[in-house]
């Protein structure tokens, strides 16, 4: 997507999850044979990381900043969330 906005992507992104087993299998493509479905999602991934581009990341469910964007907060988790995308008011 970043170079369809004409951005130049410079080394490695970093790709927050919280799913373990998502990361399990993103950096050991051996895995995914014991697995009965794979989404399309996680081909690419496992492709992307293959070559460089992406390296997953954890964190926790707790940490996650998209949820500002997706989900109704009580004040404190809003304001820690927003720190952590540095959004300033």
């Amino acid at each position: 997507m970043m170079l369809e906005l004409a951005y130049k992507v410079i080394g490695l992104s970093q790709l927050w999850m919280n799913n373990q087993s998502s990361m399990s299998v993103a950096k050991n493509p051996e895995h995914h044979v014991q697995m009965k479905h794979l989404d399309l999602w996680y081909y690419w991934l496992i492709d992307e990381v293959g070559r460089g581009t992406i390296e997953p990341m954890y964190l926790q469910m707790d940490d996650m900043p998209a949820d500002l964007l997706t989900k109704s907060l009580p004040k404190p988790k809003i304001e820690k969330l927003r720190e952590m995308m540095e959004v300033v008011l």
